[in-house]
């Protein structure tokens, strides 16, 4: 009986293959590390014929570990890093050049130059985006105004592009689609039509022959199937497809307005339901698609980002030396109750959304002779804790819409003092899952196994859930506005220290270059 789901994950630093079953329990899982190739002018690549490698490898290995034959699975899903960008042969399946990694910053020039131009307002109105290097659009704009032959293979249509999402599928079934939640990162998508827009696309001068169809996230038949001369040695439909951070929002059963996961990974991403209202009326803040099941309208999210979440811990360890390891930081915060006015500005490459300032920097403020490395630890975390208070905020402010509570989720997800500040800092309850790791792949295999009949529906899905702890606010309210009060007073004193940039000397909008959370301190 086909009972199982099984769910790629393509993430920025690894390949990894995962089987579940109905009650939404891990059977299996196999992965490959992926290394990319990074320079010191802000490039960074993948090779997408290595990354096609890896899912065989993958699919190999959990197919053997599972100890069942493939006819026991009923759908493919598979979730993926949003951003980079792949163009390759029609004919040949062959890439005309290496991937191009979310956090390269080679289109910024052009991006800026949109920006100065005045046209920020339109895109940010069709894609809900601002424009950035991070988004694909200027980087497959780079890739045909200097790959040779691209741009008039492009226009015959012998050209594709892809998101990852679209890469895999492509190997997997033969089939150029992608999915509206992975489209919806290109900055070439209309979020109100779930459609390639031809106005962004002659503003960046893509050929739309080259782009791949748009799918809902949960499909039967949209994917195709993989082919049975394919790693999975049968047939089988590629039933759910999502962006991967789009992916942990539905692997941590959002699928109500209000409801939010947030990342806590190199930099942490906060995506929160809207609904099938888009809600994205303040540019501080970034809209995009949730997920759409076949046959529904598309759900909405809103999202902001915290930069340097990982970085700003690990420079406690390889910047000032205070603590051995990430995982020494608990302990440290634990042994100062309260920072006792001391706030720790992580602005090292200047403050990112919701209010960007390139030209602050970094700073601890507020130091007597008795604050010692105790302190500066807990005012560290806490300073990520109101940074995203500072999203929140712009929400509330921007839309009105806020989070009623938050699944969190990421490898710093596993510290529980840090979830217990924020849920200080924020007045809001903090729900961990039973798995923090896999919550993307789990997303994959939801929405793959409601497309395939494994659940009936969302209500269904929501029952599987399983969580490891729930962290409610332990400061009264007064404390909490104290504290706030306080962050935005030692903000508005690390602006100015250097000349402001056009852009920022760091990729904040991007998740690849900060160093990962990680319990024994290791990157």
């Amino acid at each position: 009986m086909a009972d199982l789901i099984a769910a790629l994950h393509q993430s920025a630093s690894d390949t990894r293959l995962i089987v579940y079953d109905r009650e939404g329990t891990k059977l299996t899982g196999q992965r490959v590390e992926l290394c990319p190739s990074a320079s010191s002018d802000g490039t960074l690549e993948y090779d997408p014929v290595e990354i096609w490698r890896h899912v065989q490898t993958v699919v190999g290995l959990a197919l053997s570990a599972l100890g069942r034959p493939s006819s026991a699975l009923a759908a493919v899903g598979i979730a993926a890093q949003r951003e980079t960008a792949v163009v390759w042969n029609r004919r040949t399946g062959r890439p005309y050049a290496p991937a191009i990694a979310g956090a390269d910053r080679r289109s910024a020039a052009l991006m800026a130059r949109l920006a100065r131009e005045g046209h920020s307002e339109l895109i940010y109105k069709k894609s809900g985006l601002v424009p950035d290097a991070l988004f694909s659009a200027g980087k497959l704009s780079w890739l045909l105004d200097n790959v040779e032959g691209l741009r008039a293979d492009a226009q015959r249509g012998e050209a594709l592009f892809g998101t990852m999402d679209s890469w895999l599928v492509w190997n997997l079934t033969g089939g150029h689609v992608t999915d509206v939640t992975s489209a919806s990162r290109t900055m070439l998508l209309n979020l109100d039509t779930q459609d390639w827009d031809e106005e962004l696309l002659a503003l960046f001068g893509i050929p739309s022959a080259m782009l791949p169809q748009v799918a809902p996230t949960s499909s039967p038949d949209r994917f195709g199937s993989t082919a049975g001369s394919g790693p999975f040695g049968i047939e089988l439909p590629v039933a759910g497809v999502l962006a991967e951070h789009q992916a942990a929002l539905f692997g941590q059963h959002c699928f109500l307005p209000g409801q939010a996961r947030y990342g806590f990974e190199g930099s942490s991403a906060l995506l929160v339901n809207t609904g099938t209202t888009r809600a994205d009326t303040d540019p501080r803040l970034l809209g995009t698609v949730a997920y759409q099941l076949a046959g529904e309208p598309a759900v909405y999210a809103l999202e902001g980002f915290v930069p340097y979440t990982g970085a700003t811990v690990q420079w406690l360890v390889d910047g000032l030396g205070i603590i051995r390891g990430v995982g020494e930081i608990e302990a440290m915060s634990r042994r100062a109750d309260d920072p006792e006015g001391l706030y720790f500005v992580p602005a090292f490459t200047g403050l990112a959304l919701p209010r960007p300032e390139y030209g602050a920097r970094g700073a601890i403020l507020g130091m007597d002779t008795h604050h010692n490395q105790n302190h500066i630890a807990r005012a560290a975390l806490q300073a990520l804790a109101y940074q995203l208070r500072d999203v929140i905020e712009a929400m509330r402010e921007g839309t009105g819409c806020v989070p009623t509570q938050l699944r969190v989720d990421g490898n710093g997800a596993w510290f529980d003092m840090c979830m217990q500040i924020h849920a200080d800092v924020l007045g809001i309850q903090l729900r961990r899952p039973a798995d923090v790791t896999d919550t993307a792949a789990l997303g994959a295999a939801y929405a793959a196994g409601l497309a395939a009949g494994l659940w009936s529906d969302l209500a269904e899905v929501a029952a599987t859930r399983r969580e490891n702890h729930r962290w409610s606010a332990q400061w009264m309210p007064a404390q909490r506005e104290r504290g706030y009060a306080g962050w935005r007073s030692a903000l508005e004193r690390t602006t100015g220290w250097a000349e402001e940039a056009t852009e920022p000397q760091g990729d904040w909008l991007a998740t690849l270059t900060a160093a990962q959370w990680r319990a024994d301190g290791s990157r």
